[in-house]
């Protein structure tokens, strides 16, 4: 399978990493494994007249815990989920501190904690994210997925960790964050999504950051 770069592919990633070069630079959110529920908070929104969005949706493959060994072979790369997925070779972890105060709401957990070979020891990032009370920027669409990342968050790791020339690969593209964050900071990247309702809205994102873009130059 020949892929085309900046493209997100509506396939099993286990299928499409054939195909990624070891050089590559793997930035990726698995499902935790943990069968997350967010019934409850779509019926809290309902209860308070604000909009249920997609926050009780099932995530594939999040129903019992999951292997990610396939993404070891790649030596530059950040996992989200730690403790649940444990990345035997890390040497550092991304702690993403999602601001004072917002935790408190009883919406989300204060952090996420991606493990990672990018860097050696720790590094705290801070994007606020709960609820409402959110960062925006470029590319962002509030509600896209129930687990969904910033863009602002995926945009400083990026810029942080990677060069200019590489290239980013997110085998769990979800809604996309990480790949409309690599196409901000012009690094050439490509996307894989099992769920083709989630690769579609993903592929959308992308072509609305660079028509806005467009419109900015």
């Amino acid at each position: 399978m020949v892929l085309e770069l900046n493209r997100i592919y509506n396939i099993d990633c286990r299928e499409g990493l054939n195909d990624i070069p070891s050089t590559a630079v793997i930035i990726t959110d698995p499902p935790y494994g943990i069968n997350l529920d967010l019934k409850w908070l779509s019926e809290m929104n309902l209860a308070k007249g604000t909009p249920a969005n997609k926050t009780d949706q099932k995530l594939v493959g999040d129903e019992k815990p999951i292997d990610v060994s396939h993404l070891f072979k790649y030596p530059r790369r950040l996992i989200f989920g730690f403790p649940y997925i444990y990345d035997p070779n890390a040497t550092g972890w991304i702690v993403w501190d999602k601001q004072p105060k917002v935790a408190e709401r009883g919406i989300v957990t204060p952090v996420e904690v991606a493990s990672t070979t990018l860097r050696k020891g720790y590094d705290i990032i801070r994007v606020m994210w709960g609820g409402y009370m959110r960062d925006d920027m470029i590319g962002e669409t509030r509600y896209a997925h129930p687990t969904q990342k910033p863009v602002k968050l995926m945009y400083r790791i990026i810029e942080k960790y990677t060069k200019p020339d590489d290239l980013i690969v997110d085998p769990y593209a979800g809604s996309g964050s990480t790949l409309v964050a690599a196409f901000l900071l012009k690094r050439n990247f490509i996307g894989f999504e099992i769920s083709k309702e989630y690769c579609d809205i993903a592929n959308k994102r992308i072509a609305e950051a660079q028509a806005q873009k467009r419109l900015g130059d």
